[in-house]
């Protein structure tokens, strides 16, 4: 009787400890909705909801620009069902209107799970800048304050620049380019990051087709001018934009310059009146140009007055071909010839001699001789003669006329026996234990 009693007893503590069981742990089982966020010049945040749980590991995908070439990969730490990482743009400037590509990736054993894509365009959104938008043609223009009608001017001019770039290229804009106009000094370069020389006042990003503006950069006609030039950047960015190399810095801005007027008569008389003090060689102008004021003022003409005699003496369609070899992957070389016909070095001899220049040469490197100091016989830094190559003729035998490879012998010998003295009586039986 008390066995059968005890059977019904244990079974009614099992389904008790069934009752109170607590709950399996919580498992990744998808990912919930994914939100970003930014404050200019403070954060990015971004956010996920992880409703069944944290995987193995999460990483957040992050992309920047129009065609990014690379992605920004981060893990994250989870806190229960969601998680949040935080680029501090404070740190990591990031160039306003950049649009950012996003995904979240989990890993829970082998099997990995990405979220769906989240965007998001980085704005301007500093206290008291309230934009306002307007799409123009080719452009989309952005203002605040009373700078409305400046802005449509810009809008405006960006049409003509934009069909006269593209004629000329042989290509058309990829798409439309974003103007943004600022008012003050400090807003401008609030924009353009740390970098930004002093006297900007324009610039462009042709990989976000994004150009900004400073109403005070300087009078009208040179903001019409300006406008014209850097969009004409991103028309060039786009004829020529391939996955090997960009063109020579020479050439864009070239372009760019000769867009403004359609001439290059001012770069002409610039050039002229630098040919007496030497002309700069087109292989220095490739990547960077002079910071000084004679430097870069000659590296502009010279590239200006250059594209000036590619169109005008190999045709209006030396620019397109120039371009559209770029757009293959071709090497400088190649590039200029497919659209003049000739070899580099044969287009840069005929500027040169064009202005009655002589053409730049590399300049050979100084040789540098030995750096050995020596004090004289007695110690007084009296002047030495030198030998073959410029060395010391008393270099090689010190004072007193005993060779150096003597004295280094005996130096050497002489640290020898000092280290062989010292072995023997590390050896030496300690104590008297025999």
């Amino acid at each position: 009787m008390r066995r059968a009693r005890a059977i019904p007893l244990l079974i009614v503590l099992l389904g008790a400890a069934a009752l109170v069981r607590p709950p399996a742990a919580a498992a990744f089982s998808g990912f919930g909705p994914i939100t970003a966020s930014e404050r200019y010049g403070t954060a990015i945040t971004f956010n996920v909801e992880l409703p069944g749980g944290a995987p193995d590991q999460l990483e957040l995908l992050i992309a920047f620009g129009i065609q990014p070439d690379v992605t920004f990969i981060a893990p994250v730490d989870v806190s229960g069902t969601q998680a949040t990482y935080v680029w501090d743009a404070s740190k990591q400037y990031l160039t306003p209107n950049t649009p950012i590509s996003y995904r979240w990736r989990a890993t829970s054993g082998a099997a990995v799970t990405e979220s769906a894509v989240g965007s998001l365009r980085y704005a301007d959104n500093r206290p008291g800048l309230d934009w306002h938008t307007a799409p123009m043609g080719n452009a989309t223009i952005h203002w605040y304050g009373s700078s409305e009608t400046r802005a449509r001017r810009f809008g405006d001019l960006t049409g003509g620049a934009v069909s006269r770039a593209e004629e000329l290229l042989g290509h058309a804009l990829d798409g439309p380019v974003d103007i943004f106009v600022y008012v003050t000094r400090a807003e401008f370069f609030g924009a353009l990051g740390p970098g930004a020389r002093e006297w900007t006042g324009a610039a462009t990003f042709p990989g976000i087709r994004t150009v900004f503006m400073w109403l005070g950069g300087g009078s009208s006609e040179y903001l019409d001018r300006a406008l014209i030039h850097e969009v004409t950047h991103v028309v060039f960015f786009d004829a020529t934009r391939n996955d090997f190399h960009a063109p020579p810095l020479w050439l864009n801005e070239g372009f760019a310059v000769w867009s403004e007027r359609q001439n290059a008569d001012t770069q002409s008389a610039t050039v002229r009146s630098e040919v007496s003090s030497g002309l700069l060689s087109f292989g220095a102008m490739t990547d960077a140009f002079p910071i000084g004021t004679r430097g870069s003022s000659l590296s502009y003409a010279e590239a200006t007055t250059m594209v000036d005699r590619i169109i005008h003496i190999y045709g209006a369609s030396a620019m397109s071909g120039i371009a559209k070899a770029y757009r293959n992957g071709a090497t400088d070389e190649e590039a200029l010839r497919a659209g003049t016909g000739v070899p580099a070095a044969q287009l840069y001899g005929d500027y040169f001699r064009a202005f009655g220049a002589s053409e730049p040469r590399p300049i050979p490197a100084a040789s540098i001789g030995p750096s050995i100091v020596h004090a004289g016989a007695n110690g007084s830094g009296g002047q030495a003669t030198t030998g073959p190559n410029g060395a010391p003729a008393e270099a090689a035998n010190p004072p007193g006329g005993v060779p150096l490879v003597v004295l280094v012998i005996a130096l050497v010998g002489l640290i020898a026996v000092v280290v062989a003295g010292a072995y023997l009586l590390r050896r030496r039986p300690q104590g008297g234990a025999q």
